[in-house]
């Protein structure tokens, strides 16, 4: 394979992953009324177990102040729930409630049905290789973000 062949193919392959990931979540933001900005938000709140916006935004790369308004539509909507810490005021920790904890589960379950359904046609050692490609990968990436 010629390296710019190689080149466009990750590129496009890159792009169609994205899009496909974003569409495991689409038919939960429709039942759930929410965006793929909530549901990325809701996944890593069930990641962390609880959190603090300052984390949050910075795990997910979103300015505090768009995090902020997002965390009080899901508050409003009763998938979060948060809490002013004892010792600063200032700092929220951020829990999913009942609703947000039921979402999140069905969510993950179906993500974790698709990726069952892949992964059980590879050997263990051919899913270790793409996963350190793929680590490789975005390391890069994230080496050349900081550069600029």
């Amino acid at each position: 394979m010629k390296k710019e062949d190689f080149i466009w193919e990750l590129w496009n392959l890159t792009r169609e992953l994205q899009r496909s990931r974003l569409g495991l979540c689409f038919e939960f933001c429709k039942k759930y009324d929410l965006t793929q900005q909530q549901v990325r938000i809701l996944l890593q709140i069930k990641s962390n177990e609880n959190t603090t916006l300052t984390e949050l935004a910075e795990q997910l790369d979103i300015n505090p102040g768009n995090l902020s308004k997002t965390c009080k539509a899901l508050e409003d909507k009763k998938f979060i729930r948060r809490t002013r810490h004892d010792d600063d005021k200032r700092v929220w920790t951020i829990v999913l409630d009942e609703t947000g904890i039921k979402a999140t589960d069905e969510i993950a379950h179906h993500i974790q049905d698709v990726f069952t359904n892949f992964s059980n046609k590879h050997k263990d050692e051919e899913l270790e290789s793409l996963l350190s490609l793929l680590r490789e990968y975005a390391d890069f990436y994230h080496n050349l973000m900081d550069k600029s």
